[in-house]
């Protein structure tokens, strides 16, 4: 297994025992980590990253056309399997949304060092903000609540912080010296955090997967294999390379985001069968991205 994938197991193992040993309430946790550590870190990356908003866009590109790909391969099987509108939202929920922040910002940094944290934070940034209304949507649509996901959009810090970056950057501004030191430290706490969070989460839910195996070959097949290699035709259809390149395969092809069972369980959209596609796709993926990992370096 490469080593980027072991340390990232072991954490994740971390917070599997943590709470089955002692359970917790991982909300908490998991709004330290929305609201004020990602922030940072999306603060600090874009406040000294040498990425420039120019070449940041062929990444960002790749990412949006990924998820229109998956949108309307989600489209062609609902109209050939014929999926009612839950099965519809099931599947859409299950393969357009990768957990890019849990897993893939560590995965980029353990793989790629600081400049592929750099890309992953580009990569968390774009999916986070679309994913929030996207998601939300195809989870809420059978009761009718969608305006809520234009809401949740402008309620999560992450934009907030990307905006005073960017402003910053284009300003030529910079942060009080006495800040830039714990904004860092805070920012990069988010990785171990947002480690043993997953470990927690898949924690609360594996006793929710049983009988619903094969309702979820398909999406964890989209999301696993099927996503990588769309994204690898995008790279070279645009030209995207290095770095870059290697980035938006691996983001591409992480299991799926555990955020779907949150939003699964807050809107009542088959919360059981979500919950046993994020656990077995997260399972499936450590041997899927050490493959993956081997092929890219």
């Amino acid at each position: 297994m490469p080593t980027p994938v072991l340390p990232i197991l072991l954490t994740v193992a971390i917070g599997y025992l943590l709470e089955r040993r002692r359970a917790a309430d991982v909300r908490v946790l998991a709004t330290i980590a929305i609201y004020v550590l990602l922030p940072a870190l999306i603060l600090d990356s874009l406040l000294t990253t040498s990425l420039t908003v120019r070449t940041a866009l062929p990444l960002v590109g790749v990412n949006l056309l990924l998820l229109l790909s998956l949108w309307l391969l989600g489209k062609v099987i609902t109209l050939i399997r014929r999926y009612d509108r839950r099965q519809e939202s099931f599947l859409m929920m299950t393969t357009l949304f990768m957990n890019a922040g849990n897993m893939g910002m560590p995965v980029a940094l353990y793989a790629f060092g600081e400049q592929g944290l750099d890309w992953a934070v580009i990569w968390v940034l774009c999916i986070n903000t679309v994913s929030n209304v996207i998601a939300v949507y195809y989870a809420c649509r059978h009761i009718g609540t969608q305006s809520q996901a234009f809401r949740t959009v402008f309620t999560l810090p992450t934009i907030y912080a990307a905006v005073v970056a960017l402003t910053m950057r284009a300003l030529g501004l910079h942060l009080p010296s006495f800040l830039v030191s714990p904004v860092n430290l805070i920012g990069l706490s988010v990785i171990p955090v947002s480690q043993l969070l997953l470990g927690m989460q898949l924690a609360k839910v594996r006793a929710q997967v049983s009988a619903q195996l094969p309702q979820v070959i398909l999406p964890n097949a989209i999301r696993l294999l099927v996503s990588p290699a769309l994204a690898f035709g995008l790279v070279t259809l645009l030209g995207v390379h290095g770095l870059a390149m290697k980035v938006a395969v691996l983001l591409a092809a992480m299991p799926t985001g555990i955020n779907m069972a949150i939003y699964a369980t807050e809107f009542d959209a088959q919360p059981r069968l979500v919950a046993t596609a994020v656990f077995t796709s997260t399972v499936a993926s450590f041997m899927t991205l050490s493959l993956l990992l081997v092929w890219l370096q």
